[in-house]
């Protein structure tokens, strides 16, 4: 069986070099975006641009609560990822945490309304994350998966006490879910320390990691993305491994892994190919902590407003959820409401212009 290996990550993993993963053979990343139905990651504007920087193929992520609205949930991930959608599905998270008490029924139903609202936007199917052992019991009526399950790509979690890629298929291999389509993706560890993956104060901290079932190049068809081509580089005096590195926007090891031989003037390098993922015009969502700035549902991004509406800030709400309820942005809110300092204040009764 062909693998190829990515991470997913989340604020849990607060600052990464993608550039250092890509060298480490890393080729794409699920990230979080967005949970419930206003909670933005606060690191997933970073990460979504580093990770498209270092030409790593993005999925992005949002942890369903079966309990709550859909459509608002949808509106939320929509925003916060904005026009930048990246090159693999949109993927909805289902877990016990916060559905503890929520019916098998109602999950079905919220979970199949946001994905249809999210296909819809997107352009494309989403795919589904859990477990066998939650899709089995929870996600069924009497036992059977709904008829749609079959449908959507599963990115399914199932962790090994050992696993060796030489080795296939390896003992712990995911178990397939009854009544779901084949897993597309695994998320075989949730405890792996990375080269450049840290904490708040640069020590390493644990990151999940997955492979794609398929060869690297089923994994760019599957993402609508041209594979990079190798390039020829001859040598020039004065060149040093780090300058060419450096000059081809990689990483000293990845340069090096490429081509073993001593550096001479005229030889030649193969210079390692890599994605490059342009930034869609209209820019990208950068969802914070407090706010989203995607450009999903019209909102402006600066200059002269007009016909602004006026918003008086209620008990509970914040930036954000104001964002959300306009389809604008927090950014746009922002600019053209300079009485507001502090995006993470404001107060109750503030008369809020609305773009």
């Amino acid at each position: 069986m062909n693998l190829v290996h990515g991470v997913d990550v989340s604020v849990y993993e607060p600052n990464i070099d993608w550039r250092l993963l890509r060298s480490q053979g890393f080729k794409f990343a699920l990230i979080r975006a967005t949970s419930s139905t206003g909670y933005v990651d606060p690191k997933f504007a970073e990460h979504w641009a580093g990770a498209r920087e270092a030409g790593i193929l993005r999925g992005a992520y949002h942890y369903l609560f079966g309990g709550q609205d859909a459509r608002m949930q949808a509106e939320s991930f929509i925003n916060t990822v904005g026009s930048d959608k990246g090159e693999l599905p949109p993927i909805v998270d289902l877990e016990d945490a916060y559905n503890e008490n929520v019916s098998n029924g109602k999950l079905i139903t919220t979970c199949k309304s946001f994905m249809d609202i999210i296909e819809k936007e997107f352009k494309r199917k989403p795919m589904v994350y859990s477990r066998r052992t939650y899709l089995e019991p929870r996600i069924s009526i009497r036992g059977k998966a709904p008829d749609w399950a079959k449908d959507y790509d599963l990115w399914i979690a199932q962790y090994p006490f050992e696993f060796d890629p030489n080795r296939m298929p390896n003992v712990n291999m995911p178990k397939q879910p009854n009544g779901w389509k084949d897993w597309k993706f695994w998320q075989y560890s949730e405890s792996a320390i990375v080269e450049g993956v840290t904490d708040e104060i640069n020590r390493p901290t644990r990151i999940d990691l997955n492979w794609f079932r398929g060869t690297e190049a089923e994994l760019y068809q599957f993402a609508n993305v041209e594979p990079a081509e190798e390039k020829a580089y001859t040598v020039k005096d004065g060149d040093t491994f780090h300058s060419i590195a450096e000059g081809h926007g990689m990483s000293l090891t990845e340069l090096l892994d490429a081509n073993p031989a001593l550096l001479k003037v005229g030889s030649k390098l193969n210079i390692p190919g890599r994605v490059e993922i342009s930034t869609p015009t209209g820019g990208t969502g950068t969802g914070t902590s407090t706010g989203t700035t995607g450009t999903s549902g019209g909102g402006t991004t600066g200059g002269a407003t007009t016909n602004a509406k006026m918003h008086t800030v209620k008990v509970g709400d914040t930036l954000s959820s104001i964002a959300i309820k306009y389809r604008t942005t927090v950014d746009a809110i922002l600019t053209i409401n300079p009485q507001i300092t502090n995006r993470n204040i404001i107060f109750e009764g503030q008369e809020i212009k609305i773009p």
